[in-house]
């Protein structure tokens, strides 16, 4: 049986959130401030190697919350309740694109919010979709990208942050910007919505099942890896024809270019993560340790937003005060992390959730929604 805590939430999903966080934290921190050393030192190739996953983790995650707050409804198959459900998430990833501009404006690379709002949106449209189904958008939306890529030419409208270029007013460069060529763009990205709507399905409960989940994660990410370093490997070892050479970065594996290989192994390592944590929280779901780490699974939102807020205003001090201690951004990930911890249990000592949490369904829902074992916040 799935471990579930006195709120009745789904112990493993907060911890598994909780988790991803921290991944983010360590990347965003990073890329935010840096390592405060001039020479790449073994954090950097760290957060290199870890980039994109935590938030490839963090959309799973959103996929499979939503499929288990409609998991009754698609049950049922109860129209109108479904239509209710849709309607709500719907209000809520306009609430999560507010949130996510204002982000945008303190630090475009990092932000997700504005990208996960759309996640959400979407994804409310494929809740009855069956499993094949889900797989098929899936294969869709990670071969889509390189299709276009190769009509148009790679590269060519690349633009993370279209503020900064003049095109913050630009309609077909925001579209762009969201569905194409973004930091974390809906085309691919919105695999791992379909992948996490299918988890949400499944019955992790079953340590045959939940094995099953782990051994495809480990073997997409050997799958994938093995693949790009064997191109790459051959690529610059050998002499390729123009047709060829053209072909290489498709086979590249970068979370700022998330060509197929990418989403093969970022899903995995999803798979990966989730699992271990869902066979974690099975063995210490009802330990004391375990609720610091759940409450900061089920307060992301908010914290999500505080560190964004709190990494740009040590940027500032860093920049002002012409400081760079060695690995800065470790040591601020950890010690957010920490605070994180402390803060959240306390806050949820005397609240159902967090700050942010609380304001998006209290005036992003049509009724109040109870928490049952079965729901998964969709925010982060």
């Amino acid at each position: 049986m799935q471990a579930v805590s006195p709120r009745n939430r789904i112990v493993g999903y907060d911890l598994a959130r909780a988790g991803a966080f921290f991944g983010m934290l360590l990347v965003n921190f990073s890329v935010i401030m840096g390592s405060g050393s001039f020479e790449a030192n073994w954090f950097d190739w760290f957060t290199e190697i870890i980039r994109g996953r935590p938030a490839a983790t963090f959309v799973v995650l959103a996929g499979a919350g939503l499929s288990l707050m409609t998991k009754d409804a698609c049950r049922r198959k109860d129209r109108e309740e479904m239509n209710r459900k849709r309607a709500s998430l719907l209000k809520r990833s306009l609430f999560l694109l507010v949130i996510g501009l204002f982000n945008f404006f303190l630090s475009p690379i990092s932000d997700i919010l504005h990208f996960y709002a759309f996640y959400i949106a979407f994804g409310a449209c494929l809740l009855t979709f069956s499993s094949a189904s889900l797989w098929l958008a899936t294969a869709a939306a990670v071969t889509c990208r390189p299709l276009v890529l190769m009509i148009l030419g790679f590269m060519k409208s690349w633009d993370l942050n279209p503020s900064a270029s003049g095109g913050l007013w630009d309609l077909p460069r925001i579209i762009g910007h969201i569905f194409f060529n973004g930091c974390f763009p809906l085309i691919p990205w919105m695999a791992f919505i379909t992948v996490g709507i299918w988890l949400g399905r499944q019955d992790f409960s079953d340590r045959f099942l939940r094995k099953k989940i782990l051994l495809a994660g480990v073997g997409a990410v050997i799958f994938a890896e093995s693949l790009a370093w064997v191109a790459m490997h051959f690529s610059s070892s050998l002499s390729f024809g123009p047709t060829l050479e053209k072909l290489l970065p498709f086979f590249r594996i970068a979370p700022w270019d998330p060509m197929p290989l990418f989403m093969i192994s970022a899903t995995g390592t999803a798979l990966v993560v989730i699992s271990l944590i869902m066979q974690l929280a099975d063995k210490y779901g009802a330990s004391r340790w375990v609720l610091p780490f759940a409450s900061v699974g089920q307060t992301t939102l908010s914290l999500y937003v505080a560190h964004i807020i709190v990494g740009t205003s040590l940027l500032w001090t860093l920049e002002e005060f012409d400081l760079g201690p060695r690995l800065f951004s470790l040591w601020a990930s950890l010690f957010f992390y920490l605070v994180a911890l402390f803060c959240s249990q306390r806050w949820l000592n005397h609240f159902r959730k967090g700050p942010l949490e609380m304001l998006m369904r209290r005036f992003f829902s049509f009724t109040p929604v109870a928490t049952t074992a079965v729901e998964v916040k969709t925010s982060l």
